[in-house]
């Protein structure tokens, strides 16, 4: 029962959160919103609501779980990195344009950086939680204010909806990911109790890896139809929103001590650099791809040895 319970929290997470983003972008469209507003519902809420969800969820939980709150931002921005821009660069080598790269690339060494240093300090309050969401507001300010009107072209082509069922679908959206969320940690939390393994492993892993579920949508598709730029731009969007928001939101909520999980903070820093390395260069090639999953496999077994 445990096992069903947490595939069923994953899919209300992952499926709630799709519902929300979807529906939400519409109605903003409808009640004719600005851009930069629409820009930052599909940025900021879109592909790391789930990891939003589930990391606050686990914080406020009775008992709090700090662990997989955390490790869920790790592991989700180590899995985005590794095994979704691998999976990418393997289908289609990925092209990295430079003018973006660099802004995108200062605001995702800022993020590591300032995430390492928090982790250091040990403890996360609210003072830190709003600088955050101040620098994540910053940066998609400065994205929307340089790039055209994000288009959702898998909507454009659906039948229009009244403003009231898009009203509908975000309040389902919004159920669903807090129902979902709520069976994910708890069951993640028994499951770390059967497995005899730290909660933070189970973070780092299985809930890091299903709440990436939408950036791997996302950056397959992209793939596939030959906009690699997209991918890349989906990944470093998302782990620079896993950070500064996600960590943002849950300081202003609920202080709390970070978990010193050392290793898997390094092995995201790493991995950071060397998609940065890969900005430089200005593309990811089918060979690194193969390189990025073969590393990633190996970061799964070395936690659960």
């Amino acid at each position: 029962m445990t096992y069903l319970l947490f595939v069923l929290g994953l899919a209300l997470l992952v499926g709630g959160g799709e519902v929300l983003v979807h529906s939400g972008v519409k109605l903003a469209k409808k009640l004719h919103l600005s851009p930069l507003i629409i820009g930052i519902v599909l940025m900021g809420c879109g592909t790391s609501l789930p990891e939003l969800s589930a990391s606050l969820t686990a914080l406020t939980a009775k008992p709090p779980v700090p662990g997989i709150a955390f490790g869920n931002i790790i592991g989700s921005n180590i899995s985005n990195i590794l095994f979704i821009l691998g999976l990418s660069a393997l289908l289609s080598p990925v092209r990295i344009e430079r003018a973006g790269f660099r802004r995108d690339g200062l605001f995702l060494i800022m993020s590591v950086f300032l995430f390492g240093l928090v982790m250091w300090f040990g403890h996360l309050d609210s003072i830190i939680g709003i600088f955050f969401i101040l620098l994540i507001l910053g940066y998609f300010t400065i994205c929307y204010d340089k790039e055209p009107e994000p288009h959702d072209l898998q909507l454009s082509r659906k039948k229009e909806l009244s403003v009231l069922t898009c009203f509908a679908l975000s309040i389902f959206g919004i159920v669903a990911i807090v129902y979902g969320a709520d069976l994910l940690v708890a069951s993640a939390s028994k499951l770390a109790r059967i497995w005899g393994v730290q909660e933070s492993v189970l973070g780092l892993t299985l809930i890091a890896f299903g709440t990436s579920l939408p950036e791997l949508t996302v950056s397959i598709v992209a793939a596939i139809h030959k906009h690699s730029a997209v991918a890349y731009g989906n990944v470093i969007g998302s782990n620079i929103a896993n950070i500064f928001l996600i960590i943002g939101v849950m300081g202003v909520v609920h202080d709390t001590a970070i978990p010193q999980i050392w290793q898997s903070f390094w092995i995201m820093a790493t991995t950071t650099l060397l998609l940065l390395l890969c900005g430089m260069c200005g593309k990811i090639p089918r060979w690194m791809g193969v390189l990025f999953l073969a590393a990633y496999a190996t970061y799964i077994c070395f936690l659960f040895k």
